[in-house]
């Protein structure tokens, strides 16, 4: 039974038409949005694709419309969902978190006059190691290594230099398999940047839950059918739903370490201050020019 199942684990990560089961006990991943706010760019060949434009900050400035957007892997996308997302979102820079194994098995569909970014946040990965055991506590430990370990550190930071550099005019698309660990990290560490505030920040990173819930559904019922027993079906829900105790797992092991994310930009990513006032410029607005 184990081989099996481990082949549909391997096949859930490296895919773009699997997502996430919610978990029950996630009180967190219902949410309400703002009806501006965190809604689903719907394509045809990727899934839970999102711009990040309408979030507000601290200080009452709204994140630019049509600047950041977030995804899964984009292996399956179509000529015409390239299309929308250069003409309508203005995406020229696609940022590839995903390691080399998963990057190799489904390569980004080109886009073009987009430019591709290999920037593993994980050189290499095992995707069968997440369900040896528990797998939230797996997921915890995968989340404190995303900020903590050298790769991780360098994948981030590079992504803020892509961001630094890319004009108002353009936006980046930034994503790993599902859109939701890796990706939900980097999102998290661009919004902190940004001043935007904690609560805002995980019901961003919950939405994935709900974006990806059919496909997972049935991936488990894939599972359920083939024999698995209720040990590995628990193991395999927490591996591919998000919970705030994973993405608080990145937030913990960046206070212990560093303080406060803000410190953690500065000594763990190397940006200075300027570089966050100058991210700030870039991707923040006042209400009225958000949608510029």
């Amino acid at each position: 039974m184990k081989k099996p199942i481990r082949t549909l684990l391997t096949l859930v990560l490296t895919t773009t038409s699997l997502g996430l089961v919610q978990p029950l006990a996630n009180a967190h991943a219902a949410a309400v949005q703002p009806a501006t706010t965190g809604r689903q760019i719907k394509l045809s060949g990727a899934a839970n694709v999102r711009d990040l434009g309408g979030y507000v900050n601290r200080d009452g400035k709204h994140v630019r419309a049509h600047k950041l957007l977030r995804s899964a892997s984009l292996a399956k996308l179509t000529a015409e969902d390239g299309q929308k997302l250069v003409k309508t979102y203005h995406v020229k820079t696609d940022v590839d978190l995903r390691s080399a194994e998963e990057a190799a098995q489904q390569p980004d569909a080109k886009i073009k006059g987009v430019t591709y970014q290999f920037n593993p946040v994980v050189p290499h990965m095992n995707t069968t190691d997440f369900m040896q055991g528990d797998g939230v506590k797996n997921m915890e430990t995968a989340y404190r290594n995303f900020v903590l370990s050298k790769d991780g550190k360098k994948a981030y930071r590079q992504l803020f230099k892509t961001l630094l550099k890319t004009p108002k005019s353009q936006a980046v698309l930034y994503h790993c398999s599902a859109g939701k660990d890796r990706t939900g990290v980097a999102t998290a560490l661009i919004l902190s940047a940004l001043k935007v505030d904690r609560a805002t920040i995980m019901n961003d990173y919950l939405l994935s839950n709900r974006y990806l819930a059919p496909s997972n559904q049935q991936i488990l019922a894939q599972a359920t059918a083939s024999g698995a027993h209720e040990a590995t079906l628990a193991s395999l829900t927490a591996v591919l739903g998000v919970q705030s105790s994973y993405l608080n797992s990145s937030f913990k092991a960046i206070n212990a370490k560093y303080g406060n994310v803000t410190n953690y930009l500065h000594k763990g990513l190397g940006l200075t201050t300027h570089d966050l006032t100058q991210l700030q410029k870039i991707y923040l607005a006042t209400p009225k020019a958000q949608f510029r």
